[in-house]
């Protein structure tokens, strides 16, 4: 479990790095006027640069899209036309559907264990462990080609991946049901699961990219957040699996569970050829017109913005800060009954304190996102106060655990949901966070 453990941390390592060498593509050597630094309490460079606005209801070249505001921005002699798309929302929307699809697929065994072992005998719980463990096995694998392929083919190849790859593996599942071979059936889960983990790659490194490609300055950080916490949710959605699988007992039979087993894979196989088709039908690259002056520069190759990243030391101690604090309390959650045994919690209560968990978590990443958007300048100090929260509540439950506290219910519920849901909400901010320094750092270095 250890070693798990410890994989999953560096996965959420290299998760953030793939998150900072994303934010290097999109610097410049100007920044708009409404674009803030957190770095400069909200302070805002204003280099050569003129702005005027006009508001505009028309479309673009017979565009399709409701274009709500327009801006003509003036940088170095040269002016860049900046619009807001009202289908910028379609594109979080199937996005974030996507991110929830592949994360509840990822842990489709998990919650349906006990069903699982009766439904195929040979299973066991090292089998329903490898699913999950091939997410964080492909991910360190994948992620930099995955990253390297929507640099090079665009944000639509990218996401149009990420959705072939869900799809391909949900549809390898049930193809085994044509024949009665359990070892095809065990072949194939395995391929999903690899496929899935690769998938991952993409869910979790292109929301910034999306937030900058297709939102204002103004709505980056809550774009961010929609999209991660629905991540985030695909956990509640496989622990509802049991809703539709039954559990052995009460005189149900193992080919009756097979049945269920066999209806839910029908419907994941359904959803991810829905998704890849609506993704087919629409999912451009960029709009006709930028969001931003930022949004519409040149460039960083992704080689370079990976030298960058491994060369700058504060960029490091963020991502090495969020790897740690984020990928190992997530990877608690997995495994949460285990620790909740030992305290008198049955499964049944800790699967719940498990939904909860990741509810509230969704909750938090959500209010996180906005009050930084609406509140700008204080990102640094409520990373702080968040680690400070998040580790007060780590501590009270070891409290309970080594027996320092008596250890009642509701304590239980209030350390380990309280923990989860602060700790969640730090990560959304990290994920603004790493981008303005990115952006911060090269200013520096430019304007000096």
């Amino acid at each position: 479990m250890s070693g798990n453990i410890f994989l999953h941390g560096c996965t959420s390592v290299v998760i953030a790095l793939a998150s900072t060498t994303k934010s290097f593509e999109f610097l410049s050597k100007t920044m708009e006027n409404s674009e803030r630094s957190p770095l400069y309490n909200g302070n805002h460079f204003n280099p050569y640069m003129t702005l005027t606005k006009e508001a505009s209801n028309s479309y673009y070249n017979g565009h399709d899209c409701v274009v709500e505001t327009k801006s003509g921005r003036e940088i170095e002699g040269a002016e860049v036309t900046t619009k807001t798309y009202f289908t910028r929302f379609w594109i979080l929307f199937i996005f974030s559907f996507l991110a929830w699809f592949q994360c509840a697929q990822w842990n489709t065994w998990g919650p349906i264990s006990e069903s699982v072992n009766v439904a195929f005998p040979g299973w066991g719980a090292e089998t329903v462990a490898m699913m999950g463990n091939w997410g964080t096995i492909m991910f360190v694998v994948g992620i930099v080609p995955m990253c390297w392929l929507m640099e090079a083919k665009g944000l639509r190849a990218g996401v149009l991946a990420c959705a072939g790859l869900v799809a391909a593996g949900t549809v390898m599942r049930i193809i085994p049901f044509a024949t009665s071979s359990d070892v095809f059936f065990t072949v194939m889960s395995h391929l999903c699961a690899i496929c899935v983990g690769l998938a991952a790659t993409l869910v979790m490194a292109a929301p910034p990219t999306i937030a900058a490609v297709w939102f204002p300055p103004e709505e980056r950080t809550t774009a961010t957040a929609v999209s991660q916490v629905m991540n985030q949710l695909g956990n509640v959605g496989s622990y509802m699996e049991p809703l539709l699988v039954r559990a052995p007992r009460n005189g149900t039979t193992a080919e009756e569970i097979r049945s269920d087993i066999k209806l839910l894979l029908y419907i994941d196989a359904a959803i991810g050829v829905a998704l890849l088709a609506a993704i087919l039908v629409y999912f451009p690259t960029k709009p006709p017109l930028p969001p931003s002056v930022t949004s519409s520069v040149k460039r960083y190759d992704f080689k370079t913005s990976l030298k960058e990243v491994f060369r700058n030391r504060d960029l490091l101690l963020v991502t090495i800060s969020f790897g740690i604090t984020v990928g190992i309390p997530l990877t608690w959650l997995s495994v949460l009954n285990f620790s909740l045994l030992e305290l008198g919690i049955d499964q049944d209560d800790a699967m719940w304190i498990g939904i909860l968990a990741v509810v509230l978590s969704g909750a938090s990443g959500l209010l996180a996102g906005r009050v930084t958007d609406v509140v700008y300048g204080y990102v640094k100090v409520s990373l702080i106060l968040l680690m400070e929260a998040t580790l007060a509540c780590f501590f009270w439950f070891f409290l309970l655990a080594w027996g320092a506290v008596e250890v009642t219910r509701w304590q239980v519920y209030f350390s380990v949901i309280g923990n989860m849901a602060l700790n969640f909400a730090k990560a959304i901010i990290n994920f603004a966070f790493i981008p303005s320094i990115s952006i911060y750092i090269f200013l520096i270095y430019i304007f000096n």
